[in-house]
């Protein structure tokens, strides 16, 4: 069988708002978490209905959404820092999933992160396995999740090195690379194949990790308005300091901190997509706007620059004219 060719374009990740695309086709939410901010590369092919993706994430990130509303995704990890956690389960070099069409997701990234995925229709994948003879395990197809043993082959090295190659090209041109994609889908779909399914790849059932999606799933829904310690800790059904330990293991934040840390990323949403707003009136819609030196600060202290900095970049994109 011919070995195909893929076309890679890699690109630097510059800013926070660079990881909205990490997987090809997505729009994903980053969040700047505690520590490092974040920087590293992104690269896209495609070919034959395929989109393929990568990243090499230096910093301390939550990448969270849906990656296609009708396609399905299979990634690898091939380097990732201790600590993160895929869905808020513990992740290592060699974790293999699948996100399913509208299904969500969610990466924290402490320290790094070096990934590879393809996003494919369901008749593809099964095109792509027949093709190379491989048996479809119904979990490509059914269920979201994380395989629960690490892939651990020579093909997994050799994907490793291989895409370190595109992301060590400091180069924004074409970069041929015969095999990945092929190599990516028939490691994935063999390694489903042959090894069964615990309840491993299913999401963390433990408490911190239910806990947290809870709190954070009420923080979305009431981020516009005031936000205690005490009503979080009721609409989760957990005490106070229960509260603060799940955040503390899981995200490595505090509640207060994380809700403020998404206000400011609101903000900087509405300075960048808006071309009517000001920084002050973007503070006081999300409700930060009584103490406009600390939110500059944290600001800055976040994303590396100032709000105006952010909404004069929000107005040039808005008109097309360079910085």
């Amino acid at each position: 069988m011919p070995v195909v060719v893929e076309t890679w374009h890699r690109f630097d990740i510059c800013r926070i708002d660079d990881l909205s695309n990490a997987i090809f086709g997505a729009q994903l939410e980053a969040i700047q978490m505690p520590g490092r901010r974040v920087r590293g590369s992104l690269a896209f092919a495609a070919r034959d209905g395929i989109a393929f993706s990568s990243g090499l994430i230096a910093g301390n990130v939550l990448v969270r959404g849906s990656f296609s509303d009708s396609a399905i995704t299979l990634g690898l990890i091939l380097r990732i820092a201790s600590g993160s956690r895929l869905w808020l389960n513990d992740v290592s070099e060699g974790s293999a999933g699948v996100l399913l069409a509208g299904d969500r997701c969610d990466l924290l990234c402490r320290g790094n992160a070096f990934y590879v995925a393809a996003t494919l229709s369901p008749a593809r994948l099964k095109e792509e396995s027949a093709r190379h003879g491989l048996p479809l395990h119904r979990e490509l197809l059914h269920r979201s999740g994380l395989h629960p043993t690490p892939l651990e082959t020579g093909a997994a090295r050799w994907l490793k090195t291989q895409v370190a190659g595109i992301h060590n090209t400091r180069s924004t041109t074409e970069i041929d690379k015969p095999g990945i994609g092929s190599t990516l889908i028939q490691a994935i779909v063999s390694h489903y194949a042959r090894a069964p399914l615990g309840r491993g790849e299913t999401p963390d059932p433990s408490s911190y990790a239910q806990i947290v999606r809870a709190a954070c799933k009420y923080i979305e829904s009431n981020l516009d308005r005031p936000i205690s310690i005490e009503a979080m800790s009721e609409a989760v059904s957990t005490s106070r300091r229960t509260l603060f330990r799940a955040f503390s293991k899981l995200l490595d934040d505090t509640p207060q901190d994380y809700v403020r840390r998404l206000r400011l990323h609101r903000i900087r949403r509405d300075l960048i997509t808006s071309t009517e707003t000001t920084v002050s009136n973007a503070a006081h819609s999300w409700g930060i706007g009584r103490d406009m030196g600390r939110l500059a600060r944290d600001y800055r202290m976040l994303f590396g620059e100032s709000p105006s900095a952010t909404l004069a970049l929000g107005r040039a994109m808005q008109h097309d004219t360079p910085l």
